[in-house]
């Protein structure tokens, strides 16, 4: 099912939104360092190391690692980045 999924993801298409999205979201933290440590002091710990986890796996999916592992393919499994990031920026925690 993993391998399935995955496999779905793994086009040029949706590796170049992996990349985009991680720009971006790499650019506002960069650029916004008072408003990103502001907005999240007050958010739950867990919740700012999903944000940052969602940021290092759309970067490996965004430049194109070849992941052969199962067990990788569910660590930076690149839908579950999408929908972090996603959150996070609908929440306005990062931008």
């Amino acid at each position: 099912m993993i391998n399935l999924l995955y496999q779905f993801v793994n086009k040029g298409s949706w590796r170049a939104l992996s990349f985009v999205l991680a720009i971006a979201l790499t650019l506002f933290f960069f650029f916004n360092i008072n408003q990103f440590v502001t907005e999240l002091r007050v958010a739950p710990v867990y919740w700012v190391l999903l944000i940052l986890w969602s940021v290092v796996i759309l970067w490996i999916h965004g430049i194109g690692f070849e992941i052969r592992n199962i067990i990788w393919k569910i660590v930076f499994f690149p839908p579950l980045g999408y929908i972090i990031a996603l959150i996070a920026l609908s929440n306005n925690l990062i931008g």
